[in-house]
């Protein structure tokens, strides 16, 4: 369990009243991550909401490209095939009082990106189930935190199309779409 009121450094949480806060820590517990380690993976589920007390997480798109690979013998034999290789594009990254994990509590609670960290992280790692127990019992707080997720999600949509957008106009070279 996290010390009292560890939330509150977080402008997400900064409407919450400090009873209520200090209920969602209760739930909370703080988790330590090395580099490179993963906190949750494109797919899975999604069972917490996390906020970043130190370090950094890049928040990576995966996705499959077909490529054709070719190998040369000698001149009159040459094999080609297509292979699909994984890729991989950082769409943000989260610093030290923000949060991420946000498909645990709006949508099919499954997880749309992986979420890798770039140096040694200590995160709050809040149970969804328990964060919307209480905005059923207080829509004001539902209300509060679904508008700020908004924000998050519109801003990480805009991230992702932007780096879109870049891909197809080195793909394709095109200067405008």
């Amino acid at each position: 369990m996290p010390e009292k009121n560890l939330l509150a450094g977080f402008s997400f949480f900064s409407d919450v009243d400090p009873k209520t806060l200090e209920a969602i820590s209760q739930q909370s517990e703080i988790l330590e991550f090395k580099a490179q380690d993963a906190i949750f993976q494109v797919d899975e589920a999604a069972s917490h909401f996390y906020g970043l007390l130190e370090g950094q997480v890049d928040l990576i798109l995966v996705f499959k490209d077909r490529v054709l690979k070719t190998d040369v013998e000698y001149e009159e034999a040459i094999q080609a095939t297509i292979v699909d290789e994984e890729k991989k594009i950082v769409v943000d990254r989260v610093a030290p009082g923000q949060v991420f994990g946000w498909a645990s509590i709006v949508g099919p609670s499954k997880r749309t990106v992986n979420a890798e960290c770039s140096q040694y992280c200590r995160v709050v790692a809040i149970p969804a189930d328990g964060l919307k127990a209480l905005f059923d019992k207080d829509h004001t707080l539902g209300y509060t935190v679904m508008s700020r997720m908004c924000n998050i999600i519109a801003k990480r949509l805009r991230n992702r199309t932007d780096k879109l957008i870049e891909a197809w106009g080195e793909a394709f070279d095109i200067d405008s779409i």
